[in-house]
């Protein structure tokens, strides 16, 4: 029985652009997609298919009781950005006492999210300065700057949690330019520049 399911890959004309009439070739084993989903996943540009990225959920989703380090990791990471999210809604709206609420319930999660640092050396770094950071602010609220810092930092870190050692590095450079203290107090002393006499 000949396979009815053919996707028929149009030759491209010298422009780049697909010709017009037959010509191309076909795959079998693969599903044409529906008339209503064509052109939104991917398009042509300049001879080459540019595709939509891929959620990480769908990526890596969270079925048949998967218990791996990297499905923990994502599930924690949006439940941080949800708190981080609702602190910064709170803090717009002048409720300063709900957003500190939300942004200790953040950083409750913190040794959680440390457990999976088998993920990757870049997520272990980012998370390890996050939990210097808020423990090095001795009680005293996150200001609407640092907290927008610290949820874009995690909104990333979900969206690329295998993220290598120097982008990771960039992400604590911008946690500590938000006046956010990411070594633990008896290294900081050490690793401070000594003033000019």
């Amino acid at each position: 029985m000949p396979d009815t399911n053919i996707i028929e890959i149009p030759r491209l004309s010298p422009q780049g652009r697909p010709s017009a009439g037959t010509g191309g070739f076909g795959m079998s084993g693969t599903q044409s997609p529906s008339p209503a989903l064509a052109g939104t996943a991917s398009s042509i540009v300049h001879g080459s298919v540019v595709h939509a990225p891929i959620e990480i959920d769908k990526l890596y989703p969270a079925e048949g009781g998967l218990a791996s380090d990297l499905i923990s990791a994502l599930g924690l990471l949006a439940d941080a950005i949800g708190m981080l999210e609702k602190a910064r809604a709170a803090l717009r709206g002048k409720e300063a006492v709900t957003a500190d609420r939300y942004a200790q319930r953040f950083q409750m999660l913190l040794p959680d999210l440390f457990k999976h640092r088998k993920v990757g050396d870049g997520y272990g770094v980012i998370v390890n300065s996050l939990h210097f950071a808020l423990v090095n602010q001795r009680g005293k609220p996150l200001s609407f700057d640092q907290l927008t810092t610290i949820w874009r930092v995690i909104r990333e870190l979900r969206n690329a949690p295998f993220v290598r050692l120097e982008p990771a590095l960039r992400f604590v450079q911008e946690l500590e330019d938000c006046h956010l203290q990411i070594y633990p107090a008896a290294i900081s002393g050490l690793i401070e520049e000594p003033e000019d006499e």
